[in-house]
């Protein structure tokens, strides 16, 4: 019989109001690689911009193909117009992913209101 090494990683994509982080972790939980669109040398709106997503989602990219992941789980955080670029960056590298999760937390209810002001 021959051993296969099977190398799984978990990719957490957090998709903040000014900035989009990326996390590559193996299935322990240890942090492997981690980058933003911040680190482009972009400043302000612009980190958001698809294009820097897609050049951070790049790098991440090329890292997993230089340490040879062969299984990938993808779970993205965060409420963006940018989540779909980031998906379709990643699968046109053929990188193969086997769950994809959107952990985006929404509020059941949110706040209670305030008590209306009597005069």
């Amino acid at each position: 019989m021959a051993i296969i090494n099977k190398k799984i990683g978990i990719i957490f994509v957090l998709f903040t109001t000014n900035n989009v982080l990326y996390v590559l972790t193996n299935c322990i939980g240890e942090v492997l690689f981690s980058i933003s669109s911040g680190t482009q040398r972009i400043k302000g709106l612009k980190k958001i911009v698809p294009a820097t997503v897609h050049l951070a989602a790049l790098q991440l990219a090329h890292y997993i193909s230089k340490t040879g992941f062969t299984q990938l789980h993808l779970k993205i955080k965060g409420v963006n117009k940018t989540k779909k670029i980031v998906v379709k960056t990643l699968s046109q590298l053929n990188l193969k992913f086997f769950t994809l999760e959107d952990t985006t937390s929404f509020p059941h209810n949110g706040c209670r209101k305030k008590k209306k002001r009597r005069i």
